[in-house]
């Protein structure tokens, strides 16, 4: 056992293969971020692991991205990745240093050994709020967060919709085909109002509404499949599972590859350029 219990176990690695704490403190120093982290790891040490596990073109995933080593060095070393973190490191460090590697202006870890130039590219995206809240009575209801413009992009990323609202028809919001609309709203909807969207439709177009409550019987209307919002969005989650594979976006492709995706359920997954 070890005398002490808050010693590092002891690793069959060698530090002379796969470098050591003090290496992956000097390699991220060099970003000049505020504070040195604390647990860095060595490049040395995640090559050697994406070497064992990957090859080059795989996708690496780290859900506690830390100082951003596992990114840096898998852009190095030819391989996708996606890193998670919640913390202000995503500015303080990760960014920084990914910014420096693509640029060709990191000389630490792996750079010299594998002869990396630079190149490439990320994705920064952040956490909305939560969709869906509960009130005092317990009831599932929409955040006050999202003003009606966030809320209907939301909605129609989680049912599968194209964002694209109408200049000319107000219930037009959105598609998933042709014919095919969304059209969301916090109102409560009248069986009059319902009458008259479902009389504006074309023979051959179909309208899914999501809406905060209706007062219809929704099979008077053919061309309408109408839906409450709180039940529609939590319909869409895999409560009980351990895969919670939550379908929320076919996000916009930019011109640039990969970066850091963070997820959460019942969220709008936001866009944001890295700050320089």
């Amino acid at each position: 056992m070890e005398e002490s219990a808050t010693r590092p176990p002891a690793t069959f690695w060698p530090s002379e293969e796969v470098g050591h704490n003090h290496e992956a403190k000097l390699e991220v120093r060099i970003f000049n971020t505020l504070k040195i982290f604390d647990t860095p790891k060595p490049e040395r040490l995640i090559k050697r692991i994406l070497e064992i596990a990957t090859n080059p073109g795989d996708l690496i995933l780290d859900s506690f991205a830390g100082s951003g080593t596992t990114g840096a060095v898998a852009q190095k070393m030819g391989r996708r990745w996606i890193m998670i973190e919640l913390g202000e490191h995503c500015h303080t460090h990760i960014i920084p240093r990914l910014q420096k590697v693509i640029n060709n202006e990191d000389p630490g870890g792996i750079t010299k050994t594998i002869n990396w130039q630079g190149g490439g590219g990320f994705r920064y995206y952040k956490l909305a709020p939560s969709l869906l809240e509960k009130d005092k009575y317990d009831n599932w209801v929409i955040s006050p967060k999202y003003n009606p413009a966030m809320l209907v992009e939301a909605m129609c990323k989680l049912m599968g919709f194209t964002y694209s609202p109408s200049q000319t028809h107000y219930w037009n919001q959105g598609y998933s085909s042709e014919s095919d609309h969304i059209y969301i709203t916090t109102n409560t909807l009248t069986h009059d109002q319902l009458q008259a969207i479902n009389e504006e439709l074309r023979d051959d177009q179909t309208l899914l509404i999501c809406c905060k409550a209706f007062r219809a019987n929704p099979n008077d209307f053919p061309k309408l499949t109408i839906k409450k919002i709180p039940q529609s969005v939590l319909h869409q989650c895999e409560w009980g599972h351990d895969d919670y594979s939550l379908n929320v976006a076919n996000l916009k492709t930019l011109e640039k590859p990969p970066k850091p995706i963070q997820t959460q359920q019942l969220s709008l997954l936001e866009e944001n350029e890295p700050k320089s």
